[in-house]
């Protein structure tokens, strides 16, 4: 049966008591006096004693509500913690976290062969092995500090996953933040004392002087604990020894933590004797003017309830549909009533605007939002559109798979065969998807799984993001590391692990050629013409050097006017001494720079590749030294270091 149904089936509505107390007024005036006297006073006394109960078991709910809800958010996070990623011991501060019930500290207990392997306190370990025992979420009572803020509650959350030792995450928090449930909104309650004692009868919580009361021993707590009841009345002291009439709920979900609501003892009696006087001097007059102001109060208040419990169901049912979500909650003239309905309408709106920037944030291809079944099967995305131009229904099942680049497809195809083999937890992979346009585009998927009560994996979720601009950047770095940038040649760097590999492939009988080439005559055209023209030289240089080579020979610049060409796989030295001269002769004819004609030379010094046991090094110093003598002959000449005589001068 509906909640709403339950409440009317069992309670009667206001308008029925207020109708009630009219026919009572309009009685004859002796015995209205007399009948009502007795009737309102015990009525009045009714609803004091009822909102003192009533507010006590909404305490209660709101205190069991908050447990729980903590002990959701700490189940979620222990679902996706991780030991590679995270310590045993996690500070969560800030805004977003206490938003969401986890403004403490953490602690992961870990227990092989039944002992705990942390470094935790005492109360940790102890209540940490409680709950692993019990298999249950475990809640402490108040660990005293050294002062008020010190105070500690302990939340254990029992995990035990196949392969794993059972773990025990233990949320540790100040009692303070209970003073939440106890003044919503941060508004201070007035009129009344809501406090919250432990199971030795120590204050958790209280609505007035929080701070200094918490850790302090309930005055009348021997007494409550004689009531063998989960709930009642009873008059009692307060901390500053005020009599008080004081409504308890035992909190479910905790070691005996009971919820207090007090009123002053003379507050509470005046509710009822101070109206009761006032109805047996003016009963006469009242009774006229009740039934319209009955009428018109009754009207206040019910529609306002109405429409909010209305809301309220739609909202725990979730049912978006609902004509109590749907319609607008009616402006109220009663300042608790409008307050509520514009918190209502608050929350409600930031709810929707949450939901809005998630889809604004997919449709602008920032992130794609994805879920997966067990199996593996794309089962709905959002964003795939903005991110690839193409429907977001052609990528659901495993269509998907088909715009994954073919050398990609193999790593993408093992990490599902991981999930749906259960060997996989989290994954996070890289690899490049062909968008509408024929590009490919590089991606970042990052995923995990969602699970039930019982830790069986229900389903994938996780993004899609757009990192090709990382890759390109990536990319271009790394050409930079290996090339000249006036140039575009190779540099020093890319021309040792060329020559490194060509000296692994003379050992395998393939030979190459490494040739020095230094330009004659350049330094007159820094000195005549200026910087800006040498370097076009340079450009120009490279240029006809790279025109004179294979694809798989390699030019590089090495120096400021020094070169070197890498001749792969050639007959040598007769391929290394014709490439030389047709380098020779490609460097010495005229440039043309700003309307001048240079005219430079060249010579080259050719080191042979031919055997694997000579190093790269050696390779390069053979060269240097057969250029040394072909600078030392003229201009303009070659010299291979194999056709040197024995004796060649040394550099220095």
């Amino acid at each position: 049966m509906p909640l709403n149904k339950q409440v009317a089936s069992r309670h009667a509505g206001i308008n029925t008591h207020l109708v009630v107390l009219v026919l009572v007024c309009l009685l004859p005036i002796l015995v209205i006096s007399g009948y009502a006297a007795w009737r309102t006073g015990a009525a009045y006394r009714d609803t004091a004693t009822s909102r003192l109960s009533e507010t006590a078991l909404t305490i209660r709910n709101a205190i069991e509500s908050e447990i729980e809800s903590r002990f959701t958010v700490l189940s979620a996070f222990a679902t996706l913690w991780s030991p590679t990623t995270s310590g045993n011991q996690i500070r969560l501060q800030g805004s977003r976290h206490q938003g969401i019930g986890l403004d403490g500290v953490i602690e992961v207990i870990e227990f092989v062969a039944d002992r705990p392997q942390s470094a935790a306190g005492e109360q940790v370990l102890a209540i940490a092995h409680q709950s692993l025992e019990r298999n249950a979420p475990l809640v402490s009572n108040l660990v005293l500090g050294a002062a008020p803020q010190d105070h500690r509650i302990h939340l254990a959350l029992p995990v035990v996953e196949p392969g794993a030792p059972p773990r025990v995450f233990v949320l540790t928090l100040s009692p303070l933040h209970l003073i939440r449930t106890l003044q919503p909104g941060g508004e201070r309650i007035t009129g009344i004392l809501i406090a919250v004692t432990d199971g030795n009868g120590r204050i958790l919580a209280r609505s007035r002087d929080a701070e200094q009361s918490v850790g302090v021993k309930a005055p009348d707590w021997d007494r409550l604990q004689s009531v063998a009841l989960d709930g009642g009345l009873f008059e009692a002291r307060t901390t500053e020894g005020l009599d008080t009439v004081m409504a308890y709920q035992r909190i479910e979900m905790t070691p005996g933590w009971t919820a207090v609501v007090a009123e002053p003892l003379e507050v509470f009696n005046a509710r009822w004797q101070t109206p009761l006087a006032g109805l047996l001097l003016g009963s006469a007059l009242a009774a006229a003017l009740a039934i319209v102001m009955a009428i018109h109060i009754g009207q206040l208040i019910r529609r306002p309830v109405r429409a909010l419990a209305l809301r309220s169901l739609a909202i725990a049912s979730g049912d978006g549909g609902n004509d109590g979500l749907s319609a607008p909650i009616p402006p109220s003239r009663i300042r608790e009533f409008e307050m509520l309905r514009l918190s209502f309408e608050a929350a409600e709106a930031a709810q929707r605007e949450n939901e809005r920037r998630l889809h604004t944030v997919a449709n602008a291809g920032a992130l794609v939002f994805w879920r997966w079944s067990a199996d593996g099967d794309l089962l709905s995305v959002e964003g795939w559109e903005k991110l690839t131009g193409m429907p977001d229904k052609d990528a659901l099942g495993v269509s998907w798979i088909e715009q994954v680049h073919p050398d990609d497809q193999e790593r993408v195809a093992r990490a599902i065969s991981q999930k749906k083999s259960g060997t996989l937890d989290y994954f996070d992979i890289e690899f490049r998807l062909r968008v509408a346009d024929g590009r490919w585009l590089w991606v970042r998927d990052r995923g995990g799984p969602v699970l039930d009560d019982n830790g069986n994996v229900i389903q994938w979720a996780g993004v899609l993001e757009d990192i090709d601009a990382r890759k390109q950047d990536e990319a271009q770095i790394a050409y930079m590391a290996m090339h000249d940038a006036l140039t575009g040649l190779g540099n020093r760097v890319l021309l040792r692990d060329r020559l490194e590999l060509a000296t692994a492939a003379a050992g395998r009988g393939v030979a190459s050629a490494l040739l020095a080439l230094d330009l004659d005559f350049f330094k007159q055209v820094n000195d005549t013409l200026g910087h800006p023209a040498g370097d076009e030289v340079l450009r120009q240089v490279a240029a006809r050097l790279s025109g004179c080579v294979r694809e798989v020979d390699l030019v590089a610049r090495i120096g400021g006017d020094e070169f070197a060409i890498l001749q792969h796989g050639a007959s040598q030295p007769e391929a290394a001494r014709t490439l030389a001269e047709r380098l020779v002769a490609a460097v010495c004819a005229p440039y043309q720079v700003d309307g001048q004609s240079i005219v430079i030379g060249a010579s080259i010094g050719v080191a042979l590749i031919t055997c694997g046991n000579i190093t790269a090094d050696d390779h390069m110093r053979r060269a240097d030294k057969a250029l040394y003598l072909a600078k030392a002959e003229g201009r303009g000449r070659i010299a291979v270091f194999d056709e040197l005589p024995v004796a060649i001068p040394q550099e220095g």
